[in-house]
């Protein structure tokens, strides 16, 4: 099984929408992924998420289904050094890596900055929505890894969001959550591949194959936007 892990394209957060460029951004995603393999499309709720993965949808003459637990993540809020209030991927990397020693994928909810006992919780929640959704394909998780309940070739386009995307990847990838936030940022629009590695023992692992491409946007002259991006722009 193959994933799309796709961001949507510029937000216009007030509207429910994308902007007028993120709708350029989302008919060159459109056009890239017209000649790819894709079975199936899921989107998130969110109206940033839908209009994104319409375009792709037209282009393939699909039908998406719509995930609710694919939505941009709520209530983790966190206070930085600065004593200010703020979404917790956009937390200063500098500030997340001058705790020692580094968190591991078990232990990093009990650790600062990321000690919010609620935090823990809604990971939880994350990663029981991704294990039905894997099992629903054919792979059941144990541990970091997966059976292969049925094996499964299907390539799988997924239209979510920043801060959900990258906290989907740190539990697949079995990597600690704070490291992935303050160590990676997507562009809107990007494309993030997941490989489930099926191995004749009977066990499958996910395997990513690139973060955050953005290919389509070099290839139709547009700019990349810089949505979600806190410390400074880009070129």
């Amino acid at each position: 099984m193959k994933l799309y892990i796709i961001r949507h394209a510029e937000p216009d957060y007030p509207n429910n929408t994308i902007t007028q460029p993120g709708h350029l951004e989302a008919q060159a995603l459109a056009e890239r992924l017209a000649g790819t393999k894709i079975d199936r499309i899921y989107s998130s709720p969110l109206g940033r998420a839908l209009h994104t993965m319409q375009y792709t949808a037209d282009a393939l003459g699909m039908q998406a289904t719509v995930l609710p637990w694919l939505e941009e993540l709520g209530g983790w809020q966190m206070t930085n050094a600065a004593g200010e209030s703020m979404i917790a991927w956009n937390c200063d990397p500098t500030w997340v890596r001058e705790h020692r020693p580094f968190p591991s994928s078990d232990d990093w909810h009990e650790r600062a900055p990321f000690n919010n006992p609620d935090f823990a919780r809604r990971f939880q929640e994350i990663k029981d929505n991704s294990d039905r959704f894997f099992l629903e394909n054919g792979y059941r998780r144990d541990g970091g890894r997966y059976r292969i309940e049925r094996p499964n070739r299907d390539a799988i386009a997924i239209f979510c969001h920043l801060g959900f995307g990258l906290a989907w990847l740190s539990h697949l990838l079995e990597l600690p959550l704070p490291m992935i936030w303050s160590g990676f940022w997507i562009a809107p629009s990007s494309v993030t591949t997941v490989v489930m590695e099926e191995h004749d023992h009977g066990w499958a692992a996910p395997r990513c194959y690139g973060v955050g491409d953005i290919g389509h946007i070099y290839r139709s002259g547009l700019p990349v936007s810089s949505a979600g991006l806190i410390a400074n722009n880009i070129d």
